[in-house]
């Protein structure tokens, strides 16, 4: 009797570890996110730009959540490559290298009138407490032009959890006597607030979603051109961090209205023949293309009313936007001047929207 009690009290003990088991295999456990998932030099990541087609609502969050951003059509893809600060250009290193340990190139060259700007990188430091943005570089003519942030903008605290809150202000002035003049005033407020499953094209990841209101001040000053473009901005950042991949998994501004997304993805070849699918819900031209001074915008319209013209890069940055009010049925014009916007040469997206329709082209500017 004694040997059936031992060997039934050992037959309970073993079903309720069991059934531990078995339940945990459904709960999905908070992660914490650390430097060590953070971009180091050497890294090379594939990041997609894809069209939120379906309008899905990227606000939404909250404890244990599921997030499907599966059907995003990919449209262009990118490779960031991270490197150390020595292997950028000597000139910047003289401001960088004590400061920060990783770096990227941002952007190509950036055609401005009587100017040319080449090498633009970003500087970051990444450390055990924070990863943070140090500052920029480029080159004006040849002359380098280091824009080191008073303070840092501090992009993550770590380690990073669920309901974590946190800001910071940054910010630079640079002034280059007769040449140019440029300022920057940035605060980011950063909240933790949700966690759970995320699926994009590229797979399944546990994920911590934060928010980033940021609100901007920027001001550029060209003396040749004796004119100035004032910037001044509010936005939400919403990203999605996963364990080990260096980046979010996925970010949308809501500048853009969550249109434009990136997400971490495989190597892809061919986006035209999918994005020509999901195009054509009204007629759509855009000429010259490849454009220089001027675009011409020729659309139809099945009713009258209002639409938003706007100019995306293909990183999700919003370099353009118009309003036209009162527009009649059937077929309409509008005109983009491209001169003095300081819009670099490459590909964008022309995204004409009315209501939930959505019409776009890929544009190429070529000054």
């Amino acid at each position: 009797m004694i040997i059936y009690k031992i060997y039934r009290m050992k037959l309970w003990h073993l079903l309720f570890i069991m059934l531990i088991f078995i339940c945990a295999q459904g709960i999905r456990a908070q992660i914490v996110i650390d430097s060590i998932d953070m971009p180091f030099p050497g890294d090379i990541i594939n990041i997609s730009t894809g069209l939120n087609i379906d309008f899905i609502d990227y606000t939404e969050t909250g404890e244990d959540f599921t997030w499907d951003f599966s059907s995003l059509i990919p449209v262009y893809q990118t490779a960031d490559t991270f490197v150390s600060p020595s292997q950028t250009p000597f000139t910047y290193q003289f401001f960088f290298m004590g400061r920060t340990n990783l770096a990227y190139r941002y952007m190509q060259d950036l055609p401005i009138p009587d100017f040319e700007l080449k090498n633009v990188f970003y500087y970051y430091k990444n450390s055990h407490t924070n990863y943070n943005n140090a500052g920029y570089a480029a080159s004006l003519n040849f002359l380098p032009l280091p824009f080191v942030l008073s303070t840092p903008d501090v992009i993550y605290r770590f380690p990073l959890e669920y309901g974590d809150q946190d800001s910071s202000v940054s910010g630079l002035v640079y002034n280059l006597p007769e040449t140019a003049y440029l300022s920057i005033d940035r605060k980011r407020v950063n909240k933790v607030d949700g966690w759970g499953e995320l699926t994009t094209p590229f797979g399944t990841f546990d994920v911590l979603r934060m928010t980033s209101e940021v609100t901007e001040y920027d001001s550029i000053y060209i003396d040749s051109l004796e004119m100035g473009v004032p910037v001044n901005r509010q936005y939400t950042e919403y990203k999605w961090l996963a364990k080990g991949q260096k980046i979010p998994v996925l970010k949308i501004t809501s500048d853009v209205s969550g249109l434009i997304v990136t997400y971490t993805d495989s190597v892809r070849v061919d986006y035209d023949a999918v994005h020509e699918k999901f195009i054509n819900k009204g007629s759509l031209q855009i000429y010259p293309n490849p454009a220089s001074t001027e675009v011409f915008i020729e659309f139809e319209l099945s009713k009258p009313g209002d639409i938003e013209i706007a100019l995306l890069g293909m990183s999700g940055a919003h370099f353009y936007s118009l309003v036209e009010t009162h527009l009649k049925k059937g077929i309409n014009q509008s005109r983009i001047s491209l001169k003095n916007t300081f819009i670099p040469n490459g590909a964008y997206l022309l995204v004409i929207r009315s209501g939930k329709q959505l019409m776009t082209r890929k544009l190429v500017i070529n000054n």
